[in-house]
C-alpha cells in the first residue's frame, strides 16, 4: 500500500475513534447541567418549604393572638360585670328573753314579729344581696336579696294557713325567703323594676341591720305591708324631690288572690339635714285566710284597703336623728281582714305613730329610743291574729310600745346591741291578755323583754 493511502486509512479511523469520545463529553455535559438544575430545583423546593413553615407558623401565632384577644375582650366583659355587680348582706344571731317569767309552752308576744321568743338563743338572719343598679338611660339592672334562719320562716308565715290563725307561729334555721327578686330597666331616667320588692311604706325597713332598734315595732307589724310584686316606677322631678308609682297583686304575697290590683304610690322630699315622704297603698290586701269568728273565707277582691303613710325625719347634726311616722288605713265592710267583724256597711280604721331619736354618744356608741301606739277600731288587724281569742269580743284595741337600745360597733363589720322593750295591750275584753299568751307571772297585758343581738354586716 502505498503510503498516501496508508496516510488516508489513519486518517479515517482517528475520525472513527473521535466520534465516541465528543459524544461521550457532550452527554457528560448535559449530566452535569441537569443535575445542577436538580440542585437549583431542590434550592428552590427547600426555600418555598421554608417560606410555607413560615407563613404556617405566622398564621398559627396570628390565630393565637387572635384567639387570646378575643378571650381577653371576653375577659373584659366578665370582670366590667363582676365589677358592677354590688354584693352585701348581714348575719345576725340574737338572745331573748321575757321578764314576765312566762311558761315557754304557752307563751306568745303577738305585738312583736321578730326576736320574740322566751329565753332562746336564735340564729336570726343571713341575708345575700346580689344586683346591678341601672346607671343610665337605656341600662339595665336586677336585684336578688335571698335571706335564710328563722326571720326568714317568719316572714314566709305572714299569711297562715287557715287551721293556723297565729302569726309568726312558726321558725325554721333550714328556711329561706325570697326578699327581692327583680329586674329594672332605666328608661330616660325613669327606672322600672318588675318582680318582687320591699314596700315604700314605713320608717323601718325589713333588714335589721338597717334599724336603730333590734326589734321592728307595732306599725311595721300591723299598720302597713312589707312587700310586694308587680311594676314599680321610680324617677325625680328635681334634684330634691322624687317619685314612685306601682301596680302590684297587693301585699305581703307573691301570688294574686283575686282579679283586682293595687296601688302603689310615694313622694319624697330630701334637702340637707330634713327628709319628708308620703306614701299611699289604695287595693286588696291579697290574703286568703279563713275568720275564726265563722269560718268564712276572706281576702277577696272586692272589698279595699287604704293605708296612707308619713315620714319625717331631721338630722341637725351628726350625733342625732329624730323621726317620726305616722300611719292610717281603713278596711271596706271588714270582710277583707284577716279576723275582720265589722258588719255590712261599716268600715274599720286603724291608726298610729312612732316617733323615736337616736344619739352618737361616741364613735361607737349609740342609743335610740322609741315610743309607738297605735288604735285598731273593731279588731280589724289585731282581733283575729290573738291566738285562740274571739274577734267578736275585740271591739277596739290600743297597743304601746316603748323601746331603749344601746348599740357598740366593735368593727367596721361587726356590731352588738342591748335592747330592754315594754309592750302594752289595752282594751275591754278578757281576750285581751291573749296577746302575751297565758302562763305569765305579771299582768297579761303587758309584757317586758330583754334583748341581746349581733349583727355582722358585709358589702
Amino acid at each position: 500500500m502505498s503510503r498516501t493511502r496508508k496516510a488516508a486509512a489513519a486518517a479515517g479511523l482517528a475520525a472513527l475513534l473521535a466520534v465516541p469520545a465528543a459524544a461521550r463529553a457532550d452527554d457528560g455535559a448535559r449530566i452535569s447541567a441537569l443535575e445542577d438544575r436538580l440542585r437549583a430545583l431542590e434550592d428552590r423546593l427547600s426555600a418555598s418549604q421554608q417560606v410555607i413553615a413560615s407563613q404556617d407558623a405566622l398564621l398559627r401565632t396570628q390565630a393565637a393572638v387572635a384567639s387570646a384577644a378575643d378571650s381577653a375582650a371576653e375577659g373584659g366583659r366578665l370582670d366590667g360585670f363582676l365589677e358592677s355587680l354590688e354584693i352585701g348582706g348581714y348575719v345576725a344571731g340574737s338572745y331573748v328573753y321575757s321578764f314576765n317569767d312566762p311558761d315557754v309552752n304557752t307563751f306568745t308576744n303577738t305585738l312583736c314579729q321578730f326576736n320574740c321568743n322566751h329565753n332562746e338563743f336564735s340564729f336570726d338572719a343571713a341575708k345575700l344581696e346580689l344586683g346591678r343598679s341601672p346607671q343610665g338611660a337605656g341600662s339595665t339592672g336586677f336585684q336578688l336579696d335571698l335571706l335564710f334562719g328563722q326571720n326568714a320562716a317568719i316572714l314566709r308565715a305572714l299569711v297562715p294557713p287557715a287551721d293556723s290563725p297565729t302569726p309568726f307561729s312558726t321558725a325554721s334555721d333550714t328556711d329561706l325567703f325570697v326578699q327581692q327578686a327583680f329586674v329594672s330597666y332605666n328608661l330616660n331616667d325613669v327606672v322600672l323594676k318588675l318582680g318582687k320588692f320591699e314596700t315604700l311604706l314605713g320608717y323601718e325597713l325589713l333588714d335589721t341591720n338597717a334599724n336603730a332598734t333590734v326589734t321592728h315595732g307595732i306599725l311595721f307589724t300591723y299598720a302597713i305591708p312589707l312587700f310586694h310584686t308587680g311594676l314599680l316606677a321610680s324617677g325625680s322631678f328635681n334634684e330634691n324631690l322624687n317619685w314612685s308609682a306601682g301596680l302590684v297583686n297587693g301585699f305581703n304575697n307573691s301570688r294574686d288572690q283575686g282579679d283586682n290590683k293595687g296601688l302603689l304610690a310615694q313622694l319624697a322630699w330630701a334637702s340637707g339635714p330634713v327628709f319628708l315622704s308620703a306614701s299611699s297603698y289604695v287595693g286588696t290586701l291579697g290574703e286568703t285566710r279563713t275568720r275564726v269568728s265563722d269560718g268564712a273565707v276572706v281576702g277577696d277582691d272586692d272589698a279595699i284597703t287604704q293605708i296612707y303613710d308619713l315620714i319625717a325625719r331631721w338630722s341637725p347634726n351628726e350625733t342625732l336623728t329624730l323621726w317620726v311616722n305616722a300611719d292610717w288605713g281603713t278596711t271596706e265592710l271588714g270582710r277583707d281582714v284577716p279576723g275582720g267583724i265589722a258588719s255590712v256597711g261599716q268600715d274599720p280604721t286603724f291608726a298610729g305613730v312612732s316617733t323615736g331619736a337616736t344619739f352618737d354618744l361616741t364613735p361607737r356608741t349609740d342609743l335610740t329610743l322609741r315610743a309607738e301606739y297605735m288604735n285598731d277600731d273593731e279588731g280589724s288587724r289585731f282581733g283575729g291574729l290573738v291566738p285562740g281569742g274571739n274577734p267578736l269580743s275585740l271591739d277596739e284595741i290600743d297597743a304601746y310600745s316603748f323601746t331603749l337600745t344601746l348599740g357598740y360597733q366593735l368593727t367596721p363589720e361587726l356590731k352588738t346591741r342591748l335592747e330592754l322593750r315594754r309592750d302594752i295591750v289595752d282594751c275591754d275584753s278578757l281576750d285581751c291578755d291573749l296577746f302575751f299568751g297565758s302562763g305569765t307571772t305579771k299582768d297579761e297585758d303587758t309584757n317586758d323583754l330583754g334583748i341581746v343581738e349581733v349583727v355582722y354586716s358585709f358589702d
